[in-house]
């Protein structure tokens, strides 16, 4: 197992996890941004892996949003210029409607586009 995939999977485990302590929630979206650094390196099945516990936490935007809002402002992502390809630094915009999150993945090796709408801006991104 790559070292990878064994971020992915605690990165899996954190969003499974409604009950741990938002401090650990934000960490979780710390080692999504690290992951997000590494996408070229990773496999079509680790890709596929965490893309489907994006899905989890898109699933729960809301209450992920409650839980670390505790701890974190997240009007601070846009003070700090955090792009929107980096969207779970956005929960609070997705929650409001104003960030949409889509993903389309190509046949080739790790060509992974992801999608996320703006006020009617496509922001492409890896």
């Amino acid at each position: 197992m790559s070292n990878y995939k064994q971020d992915i999977l605690n990165y899996g485990d954190d969003v499974k996890n409604l009950d741990c302590s938002p401090y650990e929630q934000l960490r979780m979206v710390n080692d999504r941004t690290e992951i997000q650094k590494n996408i070229d390196k990773l496999t079509n099945s680790e890709i596929t892996l965490l893309r489907m516990f994006d899905l989890m936490l898109l699933n729960n935007v809301e209450e992920m949003l409650n839980h670390i809002s505790n701890v974190y402002d997240f009007t601070l992502s846009d003070k700090n210029n955090i792009p929107y390809t980096y969207w779970w630094w956005h929960l609070d915009k997705i929650v409001k409607g104003d960030l949409v999150v889509g993903s389309d993945v190509s046949p080739k090796r790790n060509q992974v586009k992801t999608e996320v709408f703006n006020s009617n801006e496509l922001i492409e991104g890896n």
